[in-house]
Parts: C-alpha cells; sequence; structure tokens
C-alpha cells in the first residue's frame, strides 16, 4: 500500500498540476469546467476505506486508479466503467480507460488517462525529438496512438452493436494527460525551453544529464540528493517522503535513475541521469524512421 500522506499529495497533484498537452482533443473535462477542484479534493479522503487502492510497480497503472477515485470522490459525476475491454468476435479492438456521466446533463463522456515523461534528446520543437526513459516510448508515436486508436475507439463502426449490447451511449470523448518534459541541464538551467506546439506552455519541467555532469555538479551544489522510484514520479517530493528514499553518495556509471534535489526539505529540481550507452540509442531513436 502506498504510504497515505503521500496518495494524498499526488491526489492533490492530479487536481492542481498544469495539463501536459494542449491540443483541442485532450483535456476536455477541464476545458467543460467538469472538474471541480475544490469539490474533488474535499470528497477524496484517502484515511477511509473507499481508497481502491491495488498493488503495483507501473505507474500509469498508480495513475489510473487515483483517477478512478477522484471521479468516485465527486457527487456530480459517476464512473459507469473503468479498464473496460472492447471483445468483438474472440478480438480485442482496445480498451476505455473511463466512461463517466455527468448527472446534471446525464452526457456520457469517454476519457482516455496518459501520464508521460519525455527527455528532450533533439532540437526539441519536434514531438519525435522527444524519448521516454525506456525509448520503447518516442513521444510522436505515442501521441498518434491516443488520437487515432485509443480516442478514436469510440467511432469504430464495429463498436456501434457492442455499445447497444452493454447499454452505453458515449456522446463524447477526450484526454486528461498529465506529464513532464525533461530538458538537458544546459537548457534548463538556462531556461531556454523548446517544445512541441502540442504541450501545455506551463507544463512541468526537469532536466537530464550524463553521469560525469552530474558528479560534477553534484560536487559544487549544496543540495541533497535522492533516488526517485518510479511510485514517487508524479508530485513534488516533501520532507515526509525523504524518509523513504536512498540519497545518493555514488551512481553506477551504466545506470538510468531519476533524482531529485532536496534543500531544507524542498524539491528544488529532479531529473534524470543517464549512461553514454542510453544517450547514443535515444539519439539513433530520435533519428530512426520505425
Amino acid at each position: 500500500m502506498q504510504d497515505k500522506q503521500r496518495i494524498n499529495t499526488d491526489l492533490k497533484w492530479l487536481i492542481e498540476s498544469p495539463d501536459f498537452l494542449s491540443v483541442a482533443e485532450v483535456n476536455l473535462l477541464r476545458k467543460q469546467a467538469l472538474l471541480n477542484a475544490g469539490e474533488l479534493l474535499q470528497h477524496a479522503v484517502v484515511d477511509s476505506d473507499d481508497f481502491r487502492f491495488e498493488s503495483t510497480h507501473r505507474l500509469g497503472v498508480y495513475f489510473e486508479q487515483l483517477w478512478h477515485h477522484l471521479i468516485r470522490s465527486q457527487s456530480g459525476l459517476e464512473l459507469l466503467r473503468y479498464n473496460q475491454q472492447v471483445i468483438i468476435e474472440k478480438k480485442t479492438l482496445g480498451e476505455f480507460d473511463s466512461i463517466i456521466q455527468q448527472l446534471s446533463t446525464q452526457r456520457t463522456l469517454h476519457c482516455e488517462l496518459a501520464v508521460k515523461f519525455y527527455l528532450q534528446i533533439g532540437h526539441g520543437q519536434r514531438m519525435a525529438d522527444w524519448v521516454g526513459p525506456n525509448l520503447r516510448d518516442r513521444f510522436d508515436r505515442k501521441f498518434l496512438r491516443l488520437l487515432n486508436h485509443q480516442l478514436a475507439l469510440v467511432s469504430k463502426p464495429e463498436l456501434q452493436q457492442w455499445l447497444q449490447e452493454e447499454s452505453l451511449v458515449i456522446d463524447r470523448a477526450g484526454l486528461f494527460t498529465k506529464g513532464r518534459l525533461f530538458y538537458s541541464m544546459e537548457n534548463y538551467l538556462q531556461q531556454s525551453f523548446e517544445y512541441p506546439a502540442e504541450v501545455e506552455v506551463n507544463h512541468l519541467k526537469g532536466f537530464w544529464m550524463t553521469h560525469p555532469d552530474f558528479e560534477e555538479y553534484k560536487s559544487l551544489s549544496n543540495y541533497d540528493w535522492y533516488q526517485l522510484p518510479r511510485m514517487y514520479w508524479l508530485s513534488e517530493i516533501t520532507a515526509h517522503d525523504v524518509e523513504s528514499l536512498g540519497k545518493v553518495s555514488q551512481l553506477s556509471n551504466n545506470q538510468l535513475v531519476k533524482l531529485v534535489a532536496m534543500k531544507e526539505g524542498k524539491e528544488m529540481m529532479r531529473g534524470f541521469v543517464v549512461p553514454d550507452e542510453w544517450l547514443e540509442r535515444a539519439r539513433q531513436r530520435v533519428l530512426t524512421d520505425e
């Protein structure tokens, strides 16, 4: 079970942090004022037993659990379905992350969820310039899949009979997106940010640098550095969280790690330290069309 204070911080982050993507098809719930931040926070009480947390090592699954809890906590919304697979003639066509009904209007919305983290390897203005920590995920590929496959699921002709059989009517579809872009340390310190037009202007930002650069920067800074497990990648780290984190003394040069810099119990910055092999593969990933 996640620490309850940590869960509360992550719930608040889901509501108050900037959206990640800016295009018209996304963040539908926020743009239509269906998310009442005050009401969500007031009713999202994790000290009770109604937070349905299932143990997971996948950050996306944890993110979905937080979202579903927020929707259940809002009196004006009903979570009709979540993680609903669509199987027709023994073939899985896709999955609905969440199907939500607004009780005052009876409108039903298909809301896809995405929490993404990308490192700037190319110039930055193209989505293809950004890759995920595991290198399998490139921003442009994920974006197209979100819009053309996941978000378009409800419009597929073959789904209409399935929806009828499930007694579902979906009026609108949209994305709820959170995330962070990680810039080279030089660009981060200079606040020189080149990013795709599809990203919100006020998006969350971090840094990345190589192991030698980190060792040099660490020796010059007056921060305490801690390693961030994946389940701590969402909201800011607090003095309470530090007790659960490992303080960094020396890193192995072949590790890709996410770190946070703390000073007097406050988070100052966060980012990735990457090995040379990862960086070379990332550059190839940006260049390839595959």
